[in-house]
């Protein structure tokens, strides 16, 4: 895991995200939800997505199959439905 200077994104619905960490995979967030959740550390991993929804980022839709970074925690947070595209975070993450 490499740390990086932390990326700070402003979200749908006042969600504030913040990127603390990063692999070729995985990402470290910190996810505030004003009202509903606030996690200061949340891991979350690029995979497929498996059901059609709404970038938490950029509002882009996404579709099954789009790449996308979710929550991997256990039990379920939250936020566990929540998605941002991968594309939207991968030139950000790495520049």
């Amino acid at each position: 895991m490499m740390t990086i200077e932390s990326i700070l994104l402003d979200g749908a619905n006042g969600v504030r995200i913040e990127i603390l960490e990063r692999s070729d995979t995985t990402l470290v967030i910190r996810w505030v939800e004003p009202g509903r959740c606030h996690y200061g550390e949340q891991r979350w991993r690029r995979r497929s997505a498996h059901t059609s929804g709404t970038c938490a980022v950029s509002r882009r839709k996404i579709r099954r199959g789009d790449a996308v970074y979710k929550p991997a925690e256990r039990p379920t947070p939250s936020n566990g439905s929540a998605m941002i595209c991968a594309e939207v975070l991968e030139p950000l993450v790495e520049a």
